[in-house]
C-alpha cells in the first residue's frame, strides 16, 4: 500500500528521507542500487519491501516496529534485514525499542532479544503475553499454551515430524 501514500522515485525519496546520514550504507546493504532510478510504483514486493524498511530505519526516531519486515526477500536479504533492524536496538546507547512483529520463526529467533505472544479472537479480544526469553516464547507459540498464564490459545501443539533417512 505504500505507493498509494508515497509518490516518486525511489532514490529522490531516499535522499529527503535520510535523517542519520546512512543512506549510502543502506542502499548497498539492502542491494538497492538497481531500483533507486525508478519510481516507486513500480518496484516489486522485495524491491518495495527494502525500500520501505530502509525509509524506517533512516528516520531519527527512539521507537521502530516492523511488521513482517523480511515477507519478499530472500534468504540472503532476510538476514541483512535481520542484522540491520536488530542494530537499531543498540543505536543511541540502547535507548531505541524494536517491536517486530514476525512469523518466520527462524528470522523471530535470530533477531529477537525477547518474545511476546499475541493470542485472541478477531473482533473478540486480544492478549499479549509477558515478555518470555526468545528459546521460552517459540516454544510457547508451537505449544500453543502460555504456562505462566495457564492458557491453552490452541488445541493442537505444532510439532515437527523428525525421521531418519535411510543410510
Amino acid at each position: 500500500m505504500l505507493p498509494r501514500f508515497i509518490k516518486g522515485i525511489a532514490g529522490e525519496i531516499i535522499d529527503k528521507k535520510d535523517k542519520k546520514g546512512i543512506k549510502d550504507k543502506l542502499i548497498k546493504d539492502f542491494e538497492m542500487e538497481s531500483f533507486l532510478h525508478k519510481p516507486i510504483d513500480v518496484l516489486s514486493g522485495g524491491e518495495l519491501q527494502r525500500f520501505a524498511i530502509a525509509l524506517c530505519i533512516m528516520q531519527d526516531s527512539n521507537v521502530f516496529m516492523f511488521d513482517e519486515p523480511t515477507s519478499y526477500l530472500d534468504v540472503k536479504q532476510r538476514l541483512t534485514v535481520s542484522n540491520s533492524i536488530r542494530e537499531l536496538a543498540y543505536d543511541n546507547l540502547g535507548n531505541n525499542y524494536t517491536i517486530v512483529v514476525e512469523h518466520d520463526l527462524s528470522i523471530l529467533d535470530y533477531m529477537s532479544d525477547v518474545v511476546c505472544c499475541l493470542y485472541g479472537k478477531a473482533s473478540a479480544y486480544g492478549v499479549i503475553t509477558m515478555p518470555m526469553n526468545v528459546r521460552e516464547g517459540i516454544n510457547a507459540f508451537l505449544a500453543g499454551f502460555i504456562e505462566t498464564d495457564n492458557v491453552r490459545f490452541r488445541d493442537e501443539e505444532l510439532k515437527f515430524n523428525v525421521r531418519m533417512l535411510p543410510p
